[in-house]
């Protein structure tokens, strides 16, 4: 059922109050506050270093990864770090507690061609061709503001799957949802837990292009 047909059943059960009512985007229970200044209230600071990506340069600390999201932009605190292009994050490492920035919104540290999944929900049952196959061809989405893009994904032993993206897409994120659709049908839905291999690391030398700008819906 679209969310439209949601919105006129509502009226017609005279939900009126329901079907005008703005759609929240966001973390209700945050507020007009900074994501890591709420979370700094429940999660104690773990200072670490902010590195460059090519050159391994500390260019700054940082009060904890959790505080931080993958593409986000940051202010080198480095003085002697100067630079033409912004600073944007393209890895966190946990282990060492040290974030990674790239300069440039195109950066190639920020872009992937696929990633890996949990194992995901179906909402009626998987897609016969992907039980048969191994593989099924559909559209996928992981933010709400973008347009469904057509992907490959692939089963793999333990039931998660492998998703093959047809262009590099910028700042996929583990913890985030890739959600597949068969046209306007939702299939389901799976955790991301690991965002594939960077280009940079694949050594791509082609420019890039940020694909929120055709990715976007308005």
């Amino acid at each position: 059922m679209m969310k439209s047909d949601v919105k006129r059943l509502a009226n017609e059960m005279n939900l009126e109050r329901i079907a005008r009512k703005h759609e929240s985007m966001g973390l209700c229970f945050v507020g007009k506050r900074k994501f890591s200044r709420f979370i700094s209230q429940f999660i104690p600071d773990n200072i670490g270093y902010i590195k460059l990506i090519e050159t391994n340069e500390i260019i700054g600390k940082h009060c904890g990864i959790h505080c931080y999201t993958m593409g986000q932009r940051i202010t080198p605190i480095n003085k002697h770090y100067t630079s033409s292009k912004p600073l944007f994050i393209a890895k966190k490492d946990p282990i060492e507690n040290i974030i990674y920035a790239a300069p440039g919104t195109n950066h190639p540290a920020l872009f992937t061609k696929s990633f890996h999944t949990d194992i995901p929900y179906w909402i009626n049952e998987m897609p016969l061709l992907l039980k048969e196959t191994g593989q099924y061809q559909c559209d996928f989405r992981f933010q709400h503001k973008h347009r469904p893009l057509s992907v490959i994904i692939s089963l793999l032993n333990n039931n998660t799957l492998h998703v093959s993206l047809p262009i590099p897409i910028r700042s996929i994120c583990p913890g985030q949802y890739a959600v597949f659709y068969d046209e306007n049908e939702v299939l389901g839905a799976a955790r991301i837990i690991d965002s594939g291999i960077s280009l940079y690391d694949l050594k791509w030398t082609e420019p890039l292009i940020n694909s929120d700008l055709f990715l976007n819906m308005c």
